[in-house]
């Protein structure tokens, strides 16, 4: 009954550390492929960039900075419903986080929606984003 039960315990925490390492297995390829899609986005590929960025949320679909660095591809490459999605996804993992609000009140602004742009440039400004005060007077008063 003992080796039964050590056997048993010994199954559980072999699952358990084989679940730990397969998470970190996932997390490390999440961020390899963001500096992968950081590598292209330097270069100016932003296809390829998005792709890298899009297989990091795959492996971490909780990974702030892959959706932020997804939305700033998806901006880059003029997809700005897609980008303001991103940016929103980013928001939500880490809500002060002030280069999203940055970035998602440009998408509002260039899809024409200066009320929720010029909030979301505001909140930018509040948590520290120079670059917002400059938009907020251009397109907000």
């Amino acid at each position: 009954m003992k080796k039964h039960f050590l056997f048993i315990a010994f199954l559980l925490v072999s699952q358990i550390i084989f679940a730990q390492s397969v998470s970190k297995t996932k997390q490390e390829e999440a961020e390899s492929s963001i500096e992968l899609g950081n590598i292209k986005a330097n270069n100016g590929d932003w296809k390829g960039a998005l792709n890298d960025y899009t297989n990091a949320i795959g492996y971490d679909p909780k990974n702030g900075l892959a959706y932020f660095n997804s939305a700033l591809a998806k901006q880059n490459l003029k997809d700005y419903r897609a980008a303001l999605i991103d940016f929103s996804k980013a928001i939500y993992f880490n809500n002060s986080d002030a280069a999203s609000y940055y970035g998602r009140g440009l998408c509002y602004i260039l899809m024409g929606n200066n009320q929720k742009g010029c909030f979301d440039l505001s909140k930018a400004s509040e948590l520290g984003n120079a670059d917002a005060n400059q938009a907020i007077q251009n397109y907000c008063n």
